[in-house]
């Protein structure tokens, strides 16, 4: 199970500068605060590589590495894909489609029938096609 502590491995080997990110964020914080470092590591490039919407692979190595944290994450590891990494990604419309493309049919399923009806946080997401 994907704990906030292996997640630094997970986004060490699978994400573009991880490693880095990583070691700066445990050097600045002395701890992990996935919030900010899925903020961080996560949502700021791949909402860039989703406006762009020209590097599908790397999309897809996000979009891989925020199912793992929803199919083998503890608790805590979930929330920040519902909370920091889904809900970020609502805010625009288009790019929330997009992610959608680039996502299981099994994380598109929990996505509208547990994230968006139980999360006053997505008031207004529109449903994944």
């Amino acid at each position: 199970m994907l704990t906030p502590e292996t997640c630094i491995t997970l986004f060490s080997e699978k994400l573009p500068n991880g490693a880095d990110i990583c070691a700066q964020h445990l050097a600045q914080y002395e701890q992990i605060l996935l919030h900010t470092l899925a903020g961080e590591l996560v949502n700021v490039p791949l909402t860039a590589l989703l406006r762009k919407n020209t590097q599908p692979d790397s999309i897809r190595q996000y979009c891989d590495v925020i199912e793992t944290m929803w199919k083998q994450g503890n608790d805590a590891v979930v929330n920040v894909v519902e909370v920091t990494i889904l809900e970020y990604l609502t805010d625009d419309p288009i790019l929330w489609h997009r992610f959608g493309e680039y996502i299981s049919e099994e994380f598109k399923k929990y996505i509208n029938a547990v994230c968006i009806p139980e999360n006053l946080r997505y008031f207004g997401a529109e449903i994944l096609k």
